[in-house]
């Protein structure tokens, strides 16, 4: 009787451990999931592709995950426009109000040619993963000042490998006996150089050596009429091929247990390939056959034994094969095989060896992010048990199910896709108000939303473009997100997702046994539970404003001042200053500021003793690093050839607009000034990045006389540079003034005046783009790159102490939409109206009667048009909608 008695007892208390263990988790989990919020970032664009000299108008939804409810943890967004050589070119801050803010990126029409990308985040967001960040990638083409068009492959000559690239001029005229620089930057290897001749044809071909596994390639030479031109190519590695990656369902193969498998075919170019898959076993004996999607993924269930081997083969279209092992079979494991199509739950079941069931508790925990959406526990009695989980009440999108052992111990894992239509998506429809419209037309779109009982909160905010679907290229707008698939799909998961619109391509029925191989292909990914137990702080809190933050030092050495009073002075405004003191490590910092783009601030630091005699270090803002994009299948060469019709018809439309005064011509400027790029005036002890004399101008000792500062000798002198107050600006760039570089040092506009004549060597001005990039966001608005003849010039300057002039990062004021108005009079009407975005509308708001409208003008084109509607409820539903206008001939 007592054994009896000891024996429930402990089973009791066994029980009570469990139970706490489990809720012990289940709180570590809940704590992780507040203290990582996880934002996701959404730009809905204008278009798609685009060509130098016009502008990328976005709108952008920032919203928390699971539920996507707008935002209203961080107040500043950054938008980046990164290069084809993966630079940071353009870089603005723009404050987010609910989850909502809007701006544009106005492309020069110096600007290189390529695949570029869009890149977006929150300081909030860099807690986590750079994979995590909004990311889009976007061709533009240049017809301005580039009118080479090249068409580049792989090619294989005996044993050579050869990277052969075609040049020729838009009007099809090649490039004969052109003298052609490049730089080839090998994957993790140093930079080569060099020079080439294209032949009879315009060919020029590179060699790469055995050793050679992808990298970049930029080209540089003059076109027939004498322009710089500048082209950047990725390269494959050319010993690349078609591949098999095979992904059991729970990550291991076990024997005698049913377990899913997924194929994922890929192409050297890193894009999904169809083709007919055979599994057989060592001695040839066919397991099972089927056949993959368009996009080289399938799934199929295998029953496989340990100790022997299984060949999976892939044969495509062309007759060709490959063939990949199978991971080895386990003896002992376990296997959590999961149906998520069903309509009102998700099945679940668990397959264990014998050896396994040993009947204890297992546990199933359905989260996101730490997030637990369901959790559930059954005994290990036998080899399988079942769970089934409630979609009701989930949310939609990427979902993480766990196995953990009663010690909470995780044993498997499995994304899941989860979609409820009701509960997800905001329904919009549009009416018109008329049936067929003409050019220069008037169109009212009067937007409907439907909220249901469910809506607490009856707004929403929606964004709308139209585009002329002739002037795009409408083959690279299925490789794109829209909202729903960035926001529900693609945010979640760090790998390349091919084509993410083509699973949502009907919202009212989604493709979810396809989605679901996804999840299990590309979703697939070793155990990271770790993460959320841990107690580790996050590095950066959510930005509420803007900081200039900084540490006063004693003058020349390297003890920090503490208890210093610091004011932060705006020189717009000298009335608005504010003070704060250091702290005991010399530290002080201004937060939650706001203020727009290139205003200057005076800061002043006064010690306790030192008084005024202190140094004022300024922060420099952490930027990640343009990391390499996880879309890489996307960033592909030639694209002024690709786009031509694209290229062709910008070229027109941006001539209307010269012509209507809407924007000012440069090119011929700047072509003038690139006939004196090689010019040998530059110092030899230049520090300019790209190279002593490579500059858009140069000016040397001999032409500076006869002023009394030095900003007097230049104004005048530079070609597209204005002295205001004696500090440069660019012509390209009137908005904040040009980077100023002393003997390698970067100084501050104003300390042009600082600067003795007569210790000057030579003066080079940086303008274009080919030019600027090396300096990435110094470059922005051109560079002024100032060599002194002792090369010590800015140590022999005059620096006052206890005050510094700078001008940090501020908020970007974006432009107006140019919308012309054919029914009233405007100042500038176009003569023939050759758009491409014919209407943008960032700012659509719907109120609770779920009505709203705008309107415009067809353009002098006939053909379709697509008129594209996103935007978020506050409730968190996601609106997508595509809408078709014809436009017929008057």
């Amino acid at each position: 009787m007592y054994a009896k008695l000891l024996l429930l007892v402990n089973c009791l208390l066994f029980a009570l451990l469990a139970s706490a263990q489990i809720d012990q988790t289940l709180q570590k989990l809940d704590t992780y999931h507040a203290q990582h919020i996880k934002e996701k970032i959404y730009l809905h664009l204008d278009k798609n592709d685009y060509s130098a000299g016009e502008t990328i108008w976005f709108k952008l939804y920032c919203t928390t995950a699971p539920f996507n409810y707008l935002s209203n943890m961080s107040k500043i967004a950054n938008v980046e426009l990164i290069s084809p050589t993966n630079k940071i070119i353009k870089s603005i801050k723009i404050p987010i109000t609910l989850g909502l803010s809007i701006g544009d990126f106005n492309l020069p029409d110096t600007l290189e040619e390529g695949s570029y990308r869009v890149r977006s985040f929150t300081r909030w967001m860099q807690n986590d993963s750079v994979a995590n960040f909004y990311e889009r990638v976007v061709p533009i083409t240049n017809g301005r000042s580039d009118n080479i068009i090249t068409r580049s492959e792989l090619v294989k000559n005996g044993t050579e490998n050869l990277f052969q690239i075609n040049l020729k001029t838009i009007q099809g005229a090649p490039l004969i006996n052109n003298s052609i620089s490049y730089t080839l930057q090998p994957n993790n290897n140093k930079e080569k150089s060099g020079r080439l001749k294209s032949n009879d044809n315009g060919t020029i071909a590179l060699e790469l050596k055995d050793d050679f596994k992808g990298g970049t390639l930029s080209l540089q030479f003059l076109s027939l009429d004498k322009r710089r031109i500048l082209k950047s190519f990725v390269i494959p590695d050319p010993n690349s091929q078609n591949s098999i990656q095979i992904f059991p369902e729970s990550g291991e193969l076990v024997s005698n247990i049913l377990c899913k498998t997924g194929f994922k075919i890929l192409s050297p170019a890193g894009l999904g390939k169809k083709a007919k898959i055979t599994v057989v076993e060592e001695n040839q004996t066919t397991i099972a056959d089927f056949e993959t999607n368009s996009l080289g993924m399938g799934s199929i269930p295998l029953v496989l034994q340990a100790g022997k081997k299984y060949v999976a083969t892939a044969l495509f279209e062309d007759g060709s094969s490959t063939s990949a092992s199978l991971p080895p079979v386990q003896n002992s494991g376990y296997v959590l095989t999961v149906n998520s199509v069903l309509k009102d739950k998700i099945a679940a079941q668990l397959s264990a060896t014998a050896d396994l069931a040993n009947g204890k508790d297992i546990y199933l925990v359905a989260q996101y992010n730490g997030l637990v959406l369901h959790a559930a526990k059954q005994k290990l009695n036998g080899t399988e048990i079942l769970f089934n989980i409630p979609k009701k009440n989930l949310p939609s999108g990427v979902l993480q199910l766990s196995i953990l052992t009663d010690q909470m111990v995780p044993i498997v894992e499995r994304l899941v896709f989860n979609y409820n239509t009701t509960s997800t998506l905001l329904p919009v429809s549009i009416e018109l108000n008329k049936s067929s419209f003409t050019t220069r037309d008037k169109v009212i779109a009067d937007l409907s939303v439907k909220y249901d009982d469910s809506d607490t909160t009856r707004f929403a905010a929606l964004s709308a473009s139209v585009v002329n679907l002739s002037k795009v290229d409408s083959t690279t707008n299925r490789y794109y997100s829209s909202i729903v698939s960035e926001l529900l799909l693609k945010s979640d998961l760090r790998g390349f997702i091919e084509r993410p619109n083509y699973y949502f391509e009907d919202l009212t029925n989604i493709k979810l046994t396809e989605l679901d191989n996804l999840m299990l292909i590309q979703g697939w990914r070793k155990l990271d539970w770790k993460n959320y137990i841990s107690t580790s702080t996050t590095s950066f809190l959510p930005e509420k404003g803007l900081t200039i933050a900084g540490t006063i030092k004693k003058t020349a050495r390297k003890a920090v001042v503490p208890n210093a009073k610091v004011t932060l002075i705006p020189t717009s405004n000298m009335l608005l200053s504010v003070d704060t003191l250091t702290d005991n490590n010399g530290r002080f910092s201004f937060d939650e500021l706001l203020f727009a783009d290139s205003v200057k601030f005076i800061v002043t630091g006064d010690g306790p003793k030192e008084k005024k005699r202190v140094d004022i270090v300024i922060d420099t803002p952490l930027t990640p690093p343009p990391n390499t994009s996880k879309d890489q299948p996307l960033l592909v060469n030639d694209i002024n050839t690709t786009l031509l019709t694209q290229l062709k018809n910008s070229q027109q439309f941006l001539g209307e607009l010269e012509a209507a005064g809407i924007i000012q011509k440069s090119i011929r400027l700047e072509e003038v000034q690139v006939n004196r790029i090689r010019t040998n005036k530059a110092d030899k002890n230049s520090r300019n990045l790209n190279g002593s004399g490579n500059a858009d101008q140069v000016i040397s000792a001999d032409e500076l006389s006869g002023c009394a500062t030095f900003a007097q000798c230049l104004n005048g002198r530079l070609n597209g540079v204005i002295f205001r107050n004696g500090i440069p600006y660019s012509t390209r760039s009137m908005n904040s003034p040009m980077q100023v570089v002393l003997d390698g040092m970067y100084i501050e506009p104003e300390q042009i005046d600082m600067i003795n004549t007569a210790d000057i060597a030579s003066v080079e001005v940086l303008r274009s783009i080919g030019n600027t990039a090396i300096y990435g966001m110094y470059g922005g608005s051109g560079v002024i790159v100032i060599t002194s003849k002792s090369g010590d010039a800015i140590a022999s300057s005059y620096t006052p102490t206890g005050i510094l002039t700078i001008t940090p990062k501020g908020l970007y004021v974006p432009r107006t939409f140019f919308k012309p108005q054919y029914d009233a009079t405007v100042q500038h009407k176009l003569t023939r109206d050759l758009r491409t975005t014919i209407a943008w509308e960032p700012n659509l708001i719907i109120p609770k009667d779920g009505k709203t409208h705008f309107e415009f003008f067809t353009s002098d084109e006939p053909g379709t048009y697509k008129l594209t509607v996103e935007g978020i409820s506050m409730d968190g539903k996601i609106a997508h909608l595509e809408y078709l206008i014809e436009v017929k001939p008057q």
